[in-house]
């Protein structure tokens, strides 16, 4: 801006006449795309703009309740400004080319809910709102235009003001010309000067924001001011207007807005009152379920349970439990799925359990104690016999026990890890036999971003809508689904089961068409059961370390804050580190050190870690903020959050692996994510000397057991000199150099045994971020070197591993020709990006495409060597267990007396998974705690 003036948020009320709402579309579009990640249609098609869209109009309906409002578009192709200057907008980027396809969806929602739409071939979208802005303030409406847009500023006026949905704020006149520093009027002839990059306005070059504000507040136009050139003081200031004369003159006539002919009437942009529930088929059709429930139920709809065509019925005696366990041998298939009281698989109650043993019919046997206090209260009684009882814990176990163990009959389940915890948890039963997971094999298959959910899932391949939880018991305020009415529950939960049955054979179909099914069978399902019994066993925990990293680093976080009162003679009640707010004041106001960068709302300046490692070069007190905010995050995230993650019931911690939610096939680790855990604690002593302790300490193997660390050293790089052959790379692991120096001798052109360990340290930067798309930018960032040096750091390693750089055009090359990329076992990730003529998505395309194929085909060979020490653990050393994964590297508990034998039998297994002529070599490290065996 101008000025460091900030507009705030207007108490002006709206003019008693109705208003009118002007919408810049292409503003909204663009916005929306860009704020989201990627997100797609149950059919694939992405629509996160859609959906961007879509959340944002109903913040304007639900914010303003607009009687009268219209979305204003820009015309596709030249408009007149082209005519004037054939360079207008000519350094945009060219649109993301799923753009116009989500646009279209936008214009069919905006359609669907009767919103007016306004466009004009050859008139851009700021020209028809200057129109109608002036055609209904005219009529004494006031007029509030909704955008980001900084042209349009010079609409505002008496009636006409701006809502920046983005800022939530409503700018008037005085808010604006408080912002700039001058009346509106001169608004084209400030951009005059300073131009507009984003449309290719040339102005005056050389002339910024200030010597702009202090020329627009000195003369009252352009005109006058190219009139008076010998008063202007700065001979440079004179030299650029007089060199830009013809430029300066062009921009201001761009910038200016038009006000073309239309005949829209105030009676087109009427918006009914129920306009957004009229979403609700569009919303469904795209599964935009976060936005469908923000609408009311829809009216008089018959209850779920009343329109369903298959046969679902409940199994509350033992005849009947006994019947069904007879078809389901004789079957010798069955679908499973569990019903609970939470998502916490090893602390929940469970509620029931369905099966499912052929299309049309499925059952569901009601397990919890609630069921009898539920049906006496309720008018969803769907028979005497079903309300009098549930069978016991001990009756149902011993039916389903002998069908659940038999590897003869087949089980499909929907993430069967969850309900294998379960069910052991609650009914101590084991499933074998698991032939088929629809959620995992859906997830090799699904969109990047695409939801596997089962109602998503039966939606996408059966094209039948089901039951929501929300309907059962949400929407009914019940706490949990142990408190549904019998009669609900049984057509809820029993088509969990049969929807499960259904889909099985089409994904198997999709799987196999997408050429994914080995992958399935070979690595990702026997995988869940390794997962499950990772997640069953857990890591012991000790509280009284957490407790006292938690003391200490309370106590570290009071000695920086008070150094940092002491430095700037601040009291307690005055700084509050915690607030951007105040330590931009801090560090702006009363420290007057120079702001680096505005904040992304462009309301303040920026505190982030970029700005604040900046400013720390030259004050102390930036590099304590950073170290305060390093400890307050661990403190918030790690340290407070892990003990109420503990399981009361085992005194473990048990997180969930997810397999296939990450692109390139790596695991995740959630609820808690173990896999972010620091190796160490940076604190500060009393005299804020660094000291440290390692949260990883509370981690820690059981009595008379120890850990064992078993780390794929360099497991990327050794991927990367396979898949590439590049020769150097293949003779320093061959040779078993350190690569990093062995590169830095490349880098800087001399001998091994003369490299220093900080050219070692910059080489292994190069060596790590290769595959992450290195560019001089970033290195220069990341060394904090020139990029001129940064650049011949590039060039020298493509020289020196050439192998790489044709292995990874080959990489482009293959997205380019498919669409796709393949790691080495087969996984496929789409690279859509690599068609687009826009530039940044165009070299993120690239990225990922030479990312996947390495890094995947790590994430799988690391989940090929759990299977297979899974396997050889419980062959040779039972009492040895695989307990964490944290990417590239495994902890296993074994006992004492035989962790010799085991930490050996991991090392073989693990380095023998394939047969490489690059070798591979796992890290060894033993111990009574997780930091003991970490790096």
């Amino acid at each position: 801006m101008p000025n460091k003036n900030t507009p705030e948020k207007t108490e002006t009320p709206l003019h008693p006449a109705l208003p009118v709402f002007l919408i810049d579309g292409s503003s909204f579009l663009y916005r929306a795309y860009y704020a989201l990640g990627t997100l797609n249609a149950p059919d694939g098609t992405p629509v996160q703009a859609v959906f961007g869209f879509s959340r944002m109009i109903k913040k304007v309906i639900d914010q303003f309740n607009p009687h009268f409002m219209a979305v204003v578009w820009d015309s596709p192709g030249k408009t007149v400004r082209h005519e004037r200057y054939s360079a207008y907008k000519a350094t945009r980027q060219a649109a993301p080319s799923d753009l116009g396809l989500q646009k279209e969806l936008i214009q069919e929602f905006v359609t669907s809910i009767g919103l007016k739409q306004v466009a004009q071939q050859g008139i851009e979208a700021d020209d028809l709102i200057a129109t109608l802005a002036q055609t209904f303030s005219a009529q004494s409406h006031d007029v509030i235009i909704i955008s980001s847009d900084k042209d349009l500023g010079q609409l505002a006026g008496p009636k006409v003001r701006i809502f920046d949905p983005f800022k939530d704020t409503i700018l008037d006149v005085a808010a604006l010309e408080n912002a700039y520093g001058f009346s509106l009027e001169k608004l084209p002839f400030y951009y005059a000067l300073i131009g507009d990059s984003s449309d290719n306005i040339p102005g005056v070059r050389g002339i910024g924001p200030k010597t702009a504000t202090a020329l627009v507040q000195q003369f009252t136009s352009l005109t006058e001011l190219y009139s008076n050139l010998s008063s202007i003081a700065s001979a440079r200031t004179r030299t650029l207007l007089e060199a830009n004369r013809d430029n300066a003159f062009l921009s201001e006539e761009l910038f200016t807005l038009q006000t073309p002919p239309t005949t829209i009437s105030l009676e087109e942009c009427a918006l009914a009152p129920d306009a957004f529930l009229r979403a609700r088929p569009f919303f469904e059709r795209l599964n935009f379920t976060s936005l469908l429930k923000q609408l009311p139920a829809a009216q008089q709809s018959p209850s779920p349970q009343a329109h369903t065509k298959y046969s679902f019925s409940a199994i509350t005696t033992e005849k009947e439990l006994k019947r069904v366990c007879a078809a389901i041998a004789l079957k010798k298939q069955v679908a499973i799925d569990t019903e609970t009281t939470s998502v916490k698989a090893l602390q929940t109650e469970l509620v029931g359990i369905s099966l499912c043993y052929e299309t049309g019919s499925a059952y569901y046997i009601p397990v919890h104690k609630n069921y009898q206090a539920v049906e006496t209260q309720t008018s969803f009684i769907a028979s005497a016999e079903e309300s009098a009882h549930t069978l016991s814990h001990e009756v149902i176990a011993r039916h389903l026990k002998p069908l659940f163990e038999s590897e003869a009959i087949k089980k499909y389940m929907h993430h069967a890890k969850f309900d294998l915890l379960v069910l052991k948890s609650t009914l101590d039963l084991d499933i074998t036999g698991l032939a088929f997971d629809t959620m995992v094999a859906a997830g090799l298959v699904r969109e990047e971003g695409g939801r596997v959910g089962l109602k998503t899932l039966s939606e996408q391949y059966l094209h039948e809508s089901m039951i929501t939880f929300q309907e059962v018991v949400t929407n009914k305020k019940l706490t949990n689904f142990s408190q549904v009415p019998l009669a609900l529950a049984v057509d809820y939960a029993a088509a969990d089961a049969h929807q499960t049955f259904a889909l099985v054979p089409l994904i198997q179909k999709e799987l196999e068409k997408a050429e994914q099914l080995t992958l399935y069978q070979t690595i990702e399902h026997p995988l869940i059961h390794v997962l499950y019994k990772m997640e069953l066993e857990g890591i012991d925990v000790d509280r009284t370390i957490l407790n006292k990293l938690n003391a200490q680093v309370t106590a570290t976080l009071k000695v920086i804050e008070a150094e940092i009162r002491d430095l700037v003679g601040m009291s307690e009640s005055e700084l509050n580190l915690n607030s951007p707010q105040q330590v931009s004041d801090l560090l702006f106001n009363k420290l007057k050190l120079t702001p680096v960068k505005k904040t992304s709302g462009k309301t303040g300046y920026s505190t982030d870690s970029e700005v604040l490692s900046e400013l720390a070069l030259i004050h102390p007190i930036p590099q304590l903020i950073i170290r305060y905010r390093e400890l307050f995050k661990l403190k918030s995230t790690y340290i407070d959050a892990l003990p109420l993650e503990i399981n009361p019931n085992t005194g473990r911690i048990h997180t969930t692996y997810k397999q296939t939610s990450v692109a390139t096939g790596r695991l995740a680790s959630v609820e808690p994510n173990l896999q972010n855990i620091p190796t160490s604690t940076p604190l500060l002593n009393k005299d804020l000397q660094p000291d440290s302790l390692s949260i990883r300490a509370a981690f820690m193997a059981p009595q008379n057991e120890l850990l064992i660390s078993a780390d794929y050293s360099q497991i990327e790089l050794r991927v990367l000199a396979y898949l590439s052959q590049d020769p150097t790379l293949k003779t320093a692991f061959l040779h078993g150099e350190d690569i990093h120096a062995r590169t830095a001798a490349g880098l800087f052109d001399i001998p091994l045994d003369k490299i220093t360990s900080e050219q070692r340290q910059i080489a292994k930067r190069i060596n790590f971020s290769i595959l992450y798309g290195l560019t001089p930018f970033g290195l220069a960032k990341d060394l904090n070197i020139p990029q001129h040096d940064a650049k011949l750091y590039i060039e020298k390693y493509k020289a020196q591993y050439p192998g790489v750089q044709v292995w990874m055009e080959q990489a482009v090359e293959e997205a380019k020709a498919n669409g796709f990329v393949t790691t080495l076992w087969g996984r496929r990730r789409p690279v859509p990006g690599i068609y687009e003529k826009n530039q940044t998505l165009y070299q993120l395309a690239r990225r990922i495409a030479i990312n996947t194929k390495a890094q995947g085909t790590a994430a799988d060979l690391m989940k090929i060597g759990m299977i297979e020490l899974d396997a050889q653990l419980l062959k040779k050393t039972p009492d040895a267990k695989i307990i964490l994964q944290i990417h590239d590297e495994l902890i296993i508990t074994a006992p004492e007396n035989s962790v010799d034998t085991v930490a050996q039998i991991v090392k073989n297994t693990l380095e023998s998974v394939v047969t490489w002529d690059i070798p591979l070599i796992v890290q060894i490290r033993t111990g009574k705690t997780w930091a003991d065996v970490s790096k």
